[in-house]
C-alpha cells in the first residue's frame, strides 16, 4: 500500500481474486506471533467484501511481556488514558505492514506501553494492500471498531468529511507542525486527521554488474534509462525493467508520477483545475508507455509483489520501487545485492531526476471505536520519540520518518543492515524531501515550477481507487494497442469529469493551498 507505497512482501498475488484472505495476527509479548485467515467473497476488484471484520474478531487479546527497559512517561500533549482499576479494554490496531522486524515492533511498542497501563490490551490485525478499501469500507458499514488503522492516502480526506475519523489535533499540535515534512499532514476544515508514519520515496534500483558489461552508465537522463531497457529486453529470458501497472489503487499513481512531475505539471493545479490535458503530459505518456514496451506483459496489470520479485530473481537489471526493495533484496538474494545500487529515477525534461513519487502513510483513529481516549494516547505511543525511529528501520529506506527531528538520526543508526547497505539508506533518505503524492500535494508542480506543498485532492479517492483512470490509460495503450493520444485525452476527460462532478457536490469547496 503501498500507494505503497501500500508494498508489501515478495509473493505474487492474483490479479483478480474469487476470495480474498485478510490475515489476522494477534501480537503477542512472547517470540510468538499466531494467524488466523479471514476469508471474504469477492468479484470485481471494485466489490466489497460479504464477510466484514466484526468487533471480536478484530480484537484478539494480546498478552505482553514487560520490557526490560524503563516504561516512558505518559506525554504531556495527549491526557492520559483513565481505566478503572481491573478493567479491561483492546485497542484495535490494523496494518498492512508485516514485516517480522515490524511485527516485533509492535509487540514491543504494546508491551512498553502496557507497562503503564496493564488494563490495557492492543489488537493487531493485519490486511492486505490490494483489498483494504472494501475491508475498510465493509467495516464502517457493519460497525465494526477499527480503533486505529492505516488507509490509502486519498481516501482520509473524504472518510474525515463523512465523520469516520477521529481529530488528532492534540498529538500534532504537541508534536509541531515545523517538523513534518511538507506534504504528510491531512488536515480537513482545519483540523488534523492523520498522523503519517512514512514519507519515502520510490526510486531506481540497478545491477551495476549487468549494465557495466554492457558499456552503459548509471541513468541520469530517460534515454540512458530507457537504453538500458531496450538492451536487456529479450537478451537471455530477461525483463528490461521492473516497473508496471495495473488495478491496485495507486500503482500506476507511484509508476507515473515521476513522469509527470518530470514533464513540469501535475494531474491537477493548486486549484483542482485540470492540468494532465496539458501537451508536456502528453509527452510524459509516451515516455512511460515507451519504457513499459520493455517490461514483461504480466506486469500491464501489476501487483507490487510482481515488481518486486522479477527484479529480486534477477530477471531484470532495473527496478523501480521504495527501500522495501532493498530489504527483500538483500534477504533473499545478497549476491545479487552486492552488485546493486539505487539511484534518482530519470523521467523528463524538467528537474530530472529531482521529482519522484513518494508513499505517504499514515494512521488515522476511528470516530465510532469505543475508547478514544486510551486509543489516542497509544498512537501517541506508537508514533513518536525512540519508538518512531526504531518502527522507521525495522525496513530501513522505506520506512523513512516523516518527522524532520527523527530524520536526522537515520544515517547514525547502527545495525548490521547499515553497514552493509547504508548508502541505499541515505540516498533514499535524500530523496524523500522531494517525493510526493498527488493526492496530498495537489499542484506542487505545475507548468514548469516546483514548490511542495501539503494539498489535499478530495475527489482523489474516485481516480486513484480499484478502477484508476491512469491506470486503464496505460493498459488502453499497452495491451488494447489504443493510440496513445487518444487514450490520453479520454483519460484527461475521465479526471476532468470526476473533479467536476465532486465540485458540483460541494460547492463551498476550498482548496487548503
Amino acid at each position: 500500500m503501498s500507494s505503497e507505497d501500500h508494498e508489501r512482501g515478495v509473493t505474487p498475488q492474483p490479479k483478480q481474486l474469487s476470495r480474498r484472505q485478510f490475515l489476522q495476527v494477534a501480537v503477542a509479548g512472547s517470540t510468538a506471533i499466531a494467524g488466523a485467515a479471514l476469508a471474504a467473497c469477492g468479484g470485481a476488484p471494485a466489490a466489497a467484501p460479504t464477510t466484514a471484520p466484526t468487533a471480536d474478531a478484530a480484537a484478539p487479546t494480546v498478552a505482553a511481556t514487560a520490557p526490560t527497559a524503563a516504561a516512558t512517561a505518559p506525554a504531556a500533549g495527549v491526557t492520559a488514558p483513565a481505566v478503572s482499576s481491573g478493567a479491561k479494554l483492546t485497542i484495535p490496531l490494523f496494518t498492512t505492514e508485516n514485516d517480522p522486524n515490524t511485527l516485533d515492533f509492535y509487540k514491543r511498542a504494546i508491551a512498553s506501553f502496557r507497562q503503564q497501563y496493564p488494563e490495557i490490551d492492543v489488537a493487531v490485525t493485519l490486511y492486505q494492500d490490494e483489498t483494504q478499501v472494501q475491508y475498510l469500507t465493509t467495516a464502517f458499514q457493519t460497525g465494526a471498531d477499527l480503533g486505529i488503522f492505516a488507509p490509502p492516502s486519498s481516501f482520509i480526506a473524504p472518510w474525515a468529511e463523512q465523520g469516520e475519523l477521529l481529530a488528532l489535533d492534540p498529538l500534532i499540535q504537541k508534536l509541531g507542525a515545523d517538523d513534518f515534512l511538507k506534504g504528510t499532514r491531512v488536515t480537513v476544515g482545519g483540523k488534523d486527521y492523520a498522523m503519517p508514519f512514512q514519507s519515502n520515496a520510490s526510486a531506481l534500483w540497478v545491477r551495476k554488474d549487468l549494465i557495466e558489461k554492457e558499456g552503459l552508465p548509471l541513468p541520469t537522463t530517460y534515454e540512458q534509462y530507457l537504453a538500458i531497457a531496450k538492451t536487456f529486453s529479450g537478451k537471455d529470458g530477461m525483463v528490461g525493467v521492473s516497473t508496471g501497472v495495473g488495478t491496485v489503487p495507486q500503482l500506476a499513481l507511484q509508476y507515473f508520477s515521476p513522469f509527470i512531475y518530470q514533464s513540469g505539471w501535475d494531474y491537477f493545479d493548486k486549484q483542482g483545475n485540470l492540468t494532465f490535458d496539458k501537451p508536456e503530459v502528453l509527452e510524459a505518456v509516451k515516455r512511460f508507455s515507451e519504457l513499459l514496451k520493455y517490461a514483461s506483459p504480466g506486469l500491464y496489470n501489476a501487483t507490487y509483489p510482481d515488481i518486486l520479485n522479477t527484479f529480486i530473481a534477477g530477471r531484470s537489471p532495473l527496478g523501480t520501487f521504495p527501500g522495501r526493495m532493498g530489504v527483500n533484496l538483500a534477504a533473499k538474494a545478497p549476491d545479487i545485492a552486492e552488485k546493486t545500487t539505487v539511484v534518482a529515477l530519470p523521467a523528463g525534461p524538467f528537474q530530472t531526476a529531482n521529482l519522484f513519487f513518494g508513499g505517504i502513510q499514515h494512521y488515522v483513529i476511528s470516530s465510532k471505536t469505543a475508547h478514544p481516549q486510551e486509543t489516542l494516547a497509544f498512537l501517541e505511543h506508537l508514533t513518536t520519540g525512540e519508538r518512531s525511529l526504531d518502527f522507521a528501520m525495522t525496513v530501513p529506506g522505506h520506512l523513512l520518518p516523516p518527522l524532520e527531528s527523527v530524520r536526522k538520526l537515520v544515517p547514525s543508526y547502527k545495525s548490521d543492515f547499515m553497514s552493509k547497505h547504508g548508502e541505499w539508506v541515505t540516498t533514499l533518505l535524500k530523496l524523500a524531501p522531494n517525493a510526493q503524492n498527488s493526492s496530498l500535494s495537489m499542484g506542487s508542480v505545475n507548468n514548469q515550477t516546483y514548490e511542495k506543498i501539503s494539498n489535499i485532492c478530495p475527489w482523489g479517492a474516485q481516480i486513484w481507487n480499484s478502477s484508476p483512470i491512469d491506470g486503464a490509460l496505460f493498459q488502453e495503450i499497452l495491451i488494447n494497442k489504443k493510440d496513445p493520444e487518444a487514450a490520453w485525452i479520454a483519460a484527461s476527460a475521465q479526471l476532468k469529469a470526476a473533479a467536476d462532478k465532486w465540485k458540483q457536490e460541494n460547492p463551498s469547496w476550498k482548496p487548503l493551498a
